[in-house]
């Protein structure tokens, strides 16, 4: 049994953070979703959506192995946007914090992880 954070491999993370970066189709999906930047601190990786053109009722982010999915339900009645972004390892034990701010919203992916799997759905409702 490995333990939580095996699969983490710094190389793997630089050379997404490039792709991801330098990928046409995450600049389409920034133009017909929602925009996302990515951050790196020491305490936790940090993916930004930025929702100025509508008003959020509700958020709801869902973990499944690498892959966080962050689904956006506008107040108005146009479909719910989604993105997803895959991470290069396994999210089963990073805590994932979402601060809601004027206009986007972080969420923090933590980087001390915990020992048991964390849970993989959060939900926020509320106006931004």
């Amino acid at each position: 049994m490995s333990n939580p954070g095996d699969d983490f491999k710094l190389e793997e993370w630089e050379r997404w953070m490039q792709d991801w970066l330098l990928d046409p189709y995450t600049t389409k999906l920034d133009e017909s979703q929602f925009r996302l930047d990515l951050f790196d601190t020491t305490e936790a990786y940090i993916v930004e959506a930025t929702i100025e053109d509508f008003i959020m009722r509700e958020v709801t982010l869902t973990k499944k192995e690498q892959t966080l999915t962050i689904e956006i339900t506008p107040m108005e009645e146009s479909p719910t946007r989604t993105r997803s972004v895959n991470f290069p390892f396994s999210l089963k034990y990073n805590p994932v914090r979402l601060y809601p701010r004027k206009g986007h919203f972080e969420i923090h992916i933590l980087k001390a992880l915990d020992a048991k799997p964390v849970p993989s759905v959060i939900r926020f409702q509320g106006h931004l």
